[in-house]
């Protein structure tokens, strides 16, 4: 695992395998002049410096900077320390046609990527680390950390949405995809080990029939070929998909979903992201997991009582203080390793 972090975090820096950020400001950033020094200023929501962390390895990013030029080449420089100890500068050059608020940009030796101009700010996403940076001498304040401006734990717990008995997610609906202003996935996306392993998510109604459901009845489907371990995740979303919107699940005991088994005795894990330290900008949600076996086939009804999630520590810098649920930041679902491809599919997650 420690190895293919490194190549992960190394294929980034080189810009060969980075993917398009969200764009939420296109309109206003077709025209904005991008030629300019911007500075790295957050990884993942982590002000620079800052530790970034993939199972067991970690890697140290001290600063970087990525220069626009007007003759169409681009450059970007980093320093960071690997897992090994001692420091690394990593500067490559491309040259970049525009495309609205994207840069594409053609990397001396290496691939292509895409880069979204918003503001003042360049946003680049690999494999879901996202990396920010602010032109020089224009750093804004609240990627530091919201208290900046006046954050205080009351007003960052007003958007909690209070929940309900009965189903939460069903699919029936086109899965909600987005960032909030921080860079923080909200909606669903996947995660996984490294580039080596596979995990795609799509909804569909071409699937083994559940019993008693409905025509037509869509459901989550994850094909997947994983090396050590992958799955999904639902962010839960506000209206508008840009803002990472806890539930209040107190009061409940458990929680269900219905999963389609293969009986390839492969370890899944279904976990809770629980809640934030006040005022965060991170990704620092504490995770709870629970864990079982695919041992069954066809359609199986998983329950998963409160009490028998047990605390997963992943180096995020989340909270410590036991399952709360007042802030249920979402949920995720994996597998470890599948000894080759494999389809799940998932419907009905249910609150009760």
């Amino acid at each position: 695992m420690r190895y293919f972090f490194i190549v992960l975090v190394v294929s980034f820096l080189t810009g060969c395998t980075a993917t398009l950020a969200a764009d939420k400001h296109k309109a206003t950033a077709n025209n904005i002049d991008p030629t300019g020094t911007y500075a790295l200023v957050a990884v993942d929501g982590v002000t620079i410096p800052a530790a970034v962390s993939h199972g067991d390895a970690e890697i140290k990013v001290h600063s970087g900077v990525f220069t626009i030029n007007t003759d169409g080449t681009c450059s970007s420089k980093t320093i960071f320390s690997p897992p090994s100890g001692g420091q690394v500068t990593r500067k490559v050059n491309a040259t970049y046609t525009r495309n609205g608020s994207n840069l594409v940009m053609q990397w001396q030796g290496a691939g292509v990527t895409t880069g979204t101009i918003a503001d003042e700010t360049f946003t680049m996403d690999n494999h879901g680390m996202i990396f920010v940076y602010s032109r020089s001498g224009r750093i804004d304040d609240t990627m530091k950390h919201d208290q900046a401006n006046g954050c205080d734990e009351s007003t960052a717990t007003t958007a909690i949405q209070k929940a309900e008995a009965g189903v939460f997610d069903d699919f029936d609906s086109a899965l909600p995809v987005g960032r909030d202003r921080f860079g923080i996935p909200t909606g669903f996306f996947t995660f996984q080990d490294s580039s080596s392993s596979v995990v795609n998510i799509s909804r569909t109604s071409d699937h083994p029939q559940l019993a008693g459901e409905a025509d037509n009845n869509q459901v989550l489907q994850l094909d997947l070929d994983v090396k050590a371990w992958a799955g999904v995740i639902h962010n839960f979303e506000d209206a508008a998909v840009n803002t990472w919107t806890p539930r209040d699940w107190r009061g409940f005991d458990q929680f269900s979903f219905w999963l389609y088994g293969n009986n390839t005795r492969t370890s899944l894990f279904v976990e809770l992201l629980d809640n934030r330290n006040p005022c965060s900008t991170a990704g620092d949600a504490e995770i709870y997991t629970y864990t079982f076996t695919d041992n069954f086939s066809g359609w199986k009804l998983i329950t998963v009582p409160f009490e028998k999630l047990t605390r997963k520590e992943i180096g995020n810098g989340a909270p410590n203080d036991g399952l709360g649920l007042a802030e249920v930041h979402g949920w995720a679902f994996g597998t470890l390793n599948t000894g080759g491809s494999v389809t799940y599919y998932i419907d009905d997650f249910e609150l009760r």
